[in-house]
């Protein structure tokens, strides 16, 4: 197998979409400018292995994807997290898969009509957990389906889905696992600070208040991470700040501090387009490092650290999916998501089982909010104990109403509604409808469920509506934008081509 490689330059820096025939062994890749590539393998990535070597397809500690090729079949290997995916699509003896949903649409000239009114839902089905949620979405012109986490294997005929290796050790103790976050992370500076990459990448952390994301400062700055983020303010006004200055000061990290919300957020179609949600909508704001980061975030935390054992104890199911939105945004600025509690997570019960240990107790606050082996990662780090983990904050974006905010985008929103003949209001009325529904959401959360459990009902039914809108509109837009950009940059592409007849880089 081999690659034919097409770089698009208008394109994000980091897509790609790939595309391929039964019984061919040349996989015709078009990708973005900041795409790894040779014609064994292309991939936009760190992973934990040596760089040259190529071998991401042999590690579950991967940020990032790729393609890679072998003798007799090739591997297109996902995000070692559940916060990026790959899809994939069949149209007659036609193959894609992609690393971003409206590429794949542009490259494959499949419209979104082709597919049922319910994306948001299957989407949403992820939360059940990578044994169970809706692969296959319908669709009325061939075959759609997304995979998270683990690989896809071509062997010229078919594609199949495969586990990744899990490549973590039995966590029998603190040390143990402590050890093994600590050479996870040599091992991934290695691979990003290796001198044959064509493009520098730099760390960069968000911190905050909390365990999760101090934990994941004290790993990053071991990769040598010298550039901190935070939120200022928190969703809630008696708990305060959630700013995580403090803790960045005393890991010896420069920080900037940003506010929640704002009026303009940069691409803000990009975060729409994941699920039709905007949790991390605020984390557009951040000023990235060019051209390359590896962004260490922390969620989920609360699952794999929990002094509580959840009911479900799949590792990946959770309860919300705020998180994947940086999933399309992170294309275009280069960033390549690195959240620390998906690293050997499939030892979950290990890691409860520590937490319960009797070595962890000098590390236990006790009470509702407890979480005894990152609190012992970052005080054994030099980070007073007073100064983080103390009150469960939060600093998402989420709100009752959905709806852009960036006037661009609201304008763009309202054409496509229009479009699609579903009414719109204007400008001051849905800023009534925003804040009304903001304090609806309050007033419901301070009463009892009995009281309220129809308005809860409704309200679940009116957002489901509104991302599905959302998520529509946010692919539709950014489709237009990689199909310019690629018949741009390829004037003879003709869309669901063989690959054969691919235009030569």
């Amino acid at each position: 197998m081999k690659l034919n490689l097409n770089a698009v330059a208008a394109w994000p820096k980091l897509a790609w979409v790939a595309r391929f025939t039964p019984l061919i062994d040349t996989i015709t890749v078009f990708h973005g400018p900041y795409v790894e590539a040779n014609d064994q393998w292309c991939v936009e990535a760190v992973w934990a292995g040596d760089y040259t070597h190529g071998d991401f397809d042999k590690t579950d500690l991967i940020f990032g994807s790729g393609i890679r090729c072998r003798e007799n079949h090739a591997v297109f290997v996902s995000s070692g997290t559940t916060l990026d995916r790959l899809w994939h699509y069949r149209r007659g003896d036609t193959w894609y898969v992609a690393n971003s949903f409206p590429a794949l649409l542009a490259t494959a000239d499949l419209s979104l009509d082709a597919l049922p009114t319910s994306c948001v839902r299957n989407i949403d089905s992820i939360m059940r957990g990578v044994a169970d949620y809706e692969r296959l979405m319908p669709c009325d012109d061939g075959d759609l389906s997304v995979v998270y986490f683990n690989n896809l294997l071509w062997d010229g005929k078919a594609l199949s889905e495969i586990d990744k290796v899990d490549t973590a050790p039995t966590f029998d103790c603190y040390e143990t696992y402590s050890n093994y976050l600590l050479k996870s992370a040599d091992t991934l500076a290695e691979n990003m600070y290796d001198c044959r990459r064509s493009n520098q990448i730099t760390p960069v952390v968000t911190v905050s208040k909390g365990y999760d994301s101090s934990a994941a400062a004290v790993i990053a700055r071991h990769v040598g991470c010298k550039q901190a983020v935070t939120l200022k303010q928190s969703t809630s006004i008696w708990r305060g700040s959630d700013s995580g200055e403090e803790v960045a000061l005393a890991l010896g990290l420069e920080c900037a501090t940003y506010n929640r919300t704002a009026h303009h957020y940069p691409q803000e179609e990009t975060i729409w387009s994941v699920s039709g949600r905007a949790g991390i909508l605020n984390w557009t704001l951040f000023d990235y490092p060019e051209p390359l980061s590896l962004f260490f975030t922390a969620p989920y935390g609360d699952k794999m650290w929990s002094r509580t054992r959840w009911s479900r104890r799949d590792p990946f199911v959770f309860t919300g999916l705020s998180l994947g939105g940086l999933g399309e945004f992170r294309l275009f600025k280069g960033i390549f998501h690195c959240p620390l509690p998906f690293w050997g997570m499939r030892h979950l019960e290990e890691l409860w089982d520590i937490t319960a240990s009797e070595e962890m107790k000098l590390w236990s606050i006790e009470g509702d909010y407890d979480r005894p082996i990152p609190r012992r990662l970052v005080e054994e780090a030099g980070v007073p104990r007073a100064v983080f983990g103390q009150r469960k904050k939060n600093t998402s974006h989420d709100e009752a109403l959905l709806w852009p905010y960036t006037p661009e985008s609201v304008a763009s929103f309202q054409r496509f509604l229009i479009a699609q003949g579903v009414p719109t209001s204007g400008r001051a009325l849905m800023w009534l409808r925003r804040h009304g529904a903001n304090i609806a959401h309050l007033v419901e959360a301070n009463l009892p469920r009995s009281l309220t459990q129809s308005v809860r009902r409704r309200r679940k039914e009116a957002m489901s509506t509104s991302a599905e809108l959302l998520f529509r509109w946010s692919n539709s837009e950014l489709s237009q934008t990689y199909r310019a950009a690629l018949v741009e940059s390829l004037p003879n592409f003709t869309g669901a081509a063989e690959p054969q007849d691919a235009v030569e880089k």
